[in-house]
């Protein structure tokens, strides 16, 4: 890469060699002579100055300061009759517009077109046709127009046989005019892609959004050399190819500042300043003065400040290199000569029929530039693909493990929600049927049981075990699906007893679901409440309600949001006045009551007068611990 920026740098070397006009020696027109008409004077009724020699090439700013107008060169060429139709007329440099005649007659532009066309940067090439040429002597005139200080003039032209005349101007074309239009369609081309990835990722991609600023304006600017007429004024064209050369390299030399890890705000700010200030003092500077005035105001300042950027670039290339750096710092420094080469032509040092070095080296260096930093693009995002499967493996690594954790955590918490489920089995048979169970076997041992008592204590037992399937059984998804089964099992008794039941549940009450030790201790209440209406209150009808209040409260962020429900045991017995001690509030079977109802979050209370007793049990209120929150579910079943 080193050596192809080293060989596109040197080119224009190798191209001043190429395009040299010495192998064109015999057709060369070194002398003409030249009547200078000053721009108006016809108009003014001034007298056309007389014909004097001058040798070409002829360039306005050194040989004719301050001139501005028309110059005619005029040729005297001898013509043998057998050279009549093989002739042409090759002018490498003509600035800025020009008329050619043969003989007194106009000979047609290659554009075609009868308006004067703009040739400062185009060689020109016109075949004469055979009828304007006659044997002997023919006068051949070139009329050049150029504006005061506009690097104005002629330079050697040449005279002779088309193919050798074609051959040459051709190949100074291409390295003039085609090459150029190459190198900067390819910088725009290049910097395209970095213009959008800046416009992806304004932030990070700012270096690539800096340099393919620069680098389009330069391209799109450098087209001014080979437009075929002027799209306004040279009052306002001028300033404005010159302004836009100064935006352009004030990209590239904040763009080869941050490409060495160069961070000065300050001096970026200063940068822009000078830009806006010069272009609007560019445009305030006379036309008659502009060319002699532009350089010391525009071209050395931006030629300062750029040998500065370079300066701090270079230095850091050298003291931190990278490959990208030291290729691009190569090519930086193989600018310098054809900038100086450059500067010293628009001062009038240099041959007027010279090249401009740099409208084709630079171009040329935007270009390596732009694939060096395609490749970085490239590079980075390689990078960060390798990077990126990476971290997909390492997070397909990860997701499996997460995924074998996760199972077997679920293992666990099943084995473990399996142990509680049994220890709570266990406990409930423990304090419910093995306490039964241990006291009958304690009375049995002692004999002091009558048979009543131990048929009651047995059917005690069964009813307790079976309070303790119907609450945990795979049937019982609901509240309504254990009173069912409870009633199943007490209704038979009660109605040997000679007691009426009633069941009535509320709307919305059908799909109520508890959890399992809920509902155990719902059944025990209702059970304790049922037997004590009959055992104690000697009612005659039991009646057992289970409602749902339409409301439901909200969340408190506690547990899970329970709408409220009440079950209520009414009976028609003689009432809490005319019971016994134990019914009144002093046993044990009310206090048993009292404490399930706080375990389970609800409120019991107890209402008697002379129409019976009503047992009611307000569940819901509020965050209820042991409630299956998602399975509550209120409305018809």
């Amino acid at each position: 890469m080193a050596g192809i920026i080293v060989a596109a740098t040197m080119a224009p070397f190798a191209i001043a060699r190429l395009v040299s006009s010495q192998s064109l020696d015999p057709w060369r027109l070194g002398e003409a002579q030249l009547t200078l008409v000053p721009g108006g004077a016809a108009e003014r009724g001034q007298a056309v100055p007389a014909e004097r020699p001058v040798t070409l090439p002829d360039a306005w700013n050194k040989a004719h300061p301050g001139f501005g107008g028309v110059g005619r060169y005029r040729f005297t060429v001898a013509m043998a009759s057998d050279a009549l139709g093989d002739r042409a007329l090759y002018i490498p440099r003509v600035s800025n517009r020009c008329v050619v005649e043969v003989n007194g007659v106009k000979i047609t532009q290659p554009t075609g077109s009868d308006s004067t066309p703009w040739l400062w940067n185009r060689p020109l090439y016109l075949v004469i046709p055979a009828d304007k040429l006659h044997p002997g002597d023919n006068d051949v005139t070139v009329s050049v127009t150029g504006e005061v200080n506009s690097r104005a003039g002629l330079s050697e032209s040449f005279f002779g046989p088309r193919l050798p005349l074609y051959n040459s101007y051709r190949l100074r074309w291409f390295f003039q005019v085609d090459l150029l239009w190459i190198a900067n369609l390819s910088v725009i081309v290049l910097a395209l892609p970095l213009l959008f990835s800046w416009l992806r990722d304004p932030v990070g991609s700012a270096n690539y959004g800096i340099f393919s600023a620069g680098a389009i304006l330069f391209g799109l600017r450098n087209f001014h050399g080979s437009v075929d007429f002027l799209p306004m004024p040279v009052e306002y064209w001028w300033p404005l190819v010159s302004a836009s050369l100064g935006w352009s390299l004030g990209f590239i030399w904040v763009f080869l500042l941050r490409f060495s890890d160069h961070r000065w705000p300050r001096f970026e700010a200063a940068l822009a300043v000078f830009t806006l200030a010069g272009s609007i003092a560019l445009f305030m500077v006379p036309t008659s003065r502009f060319m002699a005035l532009s350089p010391w105001l525009w071209y050395v300042p931006q030629a300062a400040v750029g040998l500065f950027c370079v300066a701090a670039f270079t230095r850091r290339a050298i003291a931190e290199p990278t490959p990208h750096r030291v290729i691009l710092m190569i090519g930086v420094l193989a600018q310098v000569v054809p900038a100086l080469h450059d500067i010293l032509w628009i001062e009038g040092a240099g041959a007027f029929s010279s090249m401009l070095w740099m409208a084709v080296s630079f171009p040329l260096l935007l270009v390596l530039t732009s694939a060096l930093l395609a490749d970085d693009v490239a590079r980075t995002r390689a990078a960060l693909g390798g990077m990126n499967r990476i971290l997909e493996a390492r997070i397909t690594v990860a997701r499996q493990e997460l995924e074998s954790l996760y199972e077997s955590r679920r293992r666990t918490e099943r084995e473990a929600i399996g142990a509680e489920e049994r220890l709570r089995l266990m406990r409930d048979m423990h304090d419910g049927v093995g306490t039964r169970l241990s006291l009958l076997l304690s009375g049995l041992a002692r004999g002091d049981l009558s048979i009543k008592e131990v048929t009651h204590a047995v059917q005690g037992s069964l009813e307790e075990l079976h309070l303790l399937l119907d609450a945990r059984g795979p049937n019982t998804a609901t509240l309504m699906d254990a009173l069912a089964n409870l009633r199943y099992r007490l209704e038979p008794r009660l109605t040997a007893l000679g007691v009426e039941t009633r069941w009535e549940i509320g709307p919305g009450a059908e799909s109520l679901a508890l959890s399992a030790e809920m509902t155990l201790d719902v059944l025990r209440i209702i059970q304790e409440c049922i037997a004590n209406s009959v055992r104690h209150g000697q009612a005659k009808v039991v009646t057992l309600k289970l409602e749902c209040p339409d409301e439901v409260p909200p969340r408190d962020g506690q547990g899970a949001a329970v709408p409220p429900f009440e079950v209520l045991v009414i009976d028609d017995g003689i009432g809490i006045g005319n019971a016994a001690a134990a019914t009144k509030g002093g046993g044990r079977g009310l206090a048993n009551i009292k404490a399930r109802a706080d375990a389970i979050g609800a409120t019991f209370t107890l209402r008697s007068d002379a129409s019976g007793t009503t047992a009611r049990l307000a569940l819901g209120h509020g965050s209820v611990p042991g409630l299956e929150a998602g399975r509550v579910r209120v409305g018809a079943k």
